[in-house]
């Protein structure tokens, strides 16, 4: 049997041809210049390689209107009981766009449900700030909130 050369381009062809492909998408992806993105972005990484990924999340702006309720969640995430099957979240003064996204998002894979008219069984109930229902035994206090069995 003889040796055919092979039709595949050699490694070292297909690896230029990558760096050129990701210099030119970089170039036109950040607008002909890419030094000042590149900066800032390595600013960023420089400043928060030592931070924990909650540290860097809380910085971020999901958190930016109340970051004592992103606190509160990362609490009461920790003392979740294993079994839970789902949270009844009670926060009047945070926004339904951010306060049930962040709760959501953070509490995952438990439900979460806003103010609901009726906790469905076997659910706890997270209160936090003014103006929350009244709940059965608070089982844990977090500063302004508290994670308690429902009424």
């Amino acid at each position: 049997m003889t040796d055919a050369p092979s039709r595949r381009p050699r490694l070292w062809v297909r690896r230029i041809a990558a760096a050129v492909a990701f210099v030119v998408a970089f170039v036109f992806l950040t607008g002909g210049n890419p030094l000042p993105d590149f900066r800032g972005r390595l600013g960023v990484l420089r400043r928060s390689w030592r931070k924990t990924a909650w540290e860097r999340r809380l910085e971020g702006t999901a958190a930016g209107y109340d970051r004592r309720f992103a606190a509160f969640l990362e609490s009461a995430r920790n003392a979740l009981p294993p079994d839970t099957p789902g949270l009844a979240l009670y926060a009047p003064g945070i926004p339904e766009w951010g306060g049930l996204y962040l709760a959501v998002y953070h509490l995952a894979p438990t439900p979460v449900l806003l103010a609901p008219k009726q906790v469905p069984p076997g659910y706890l109930v997270l209160t936090y700030g003014p103006g929350t229902p009244p709940v059965g035994r608070v089982l844990q206090q977090f500063g302004e909130g508290a994670l308690a069995l429902p009424p």
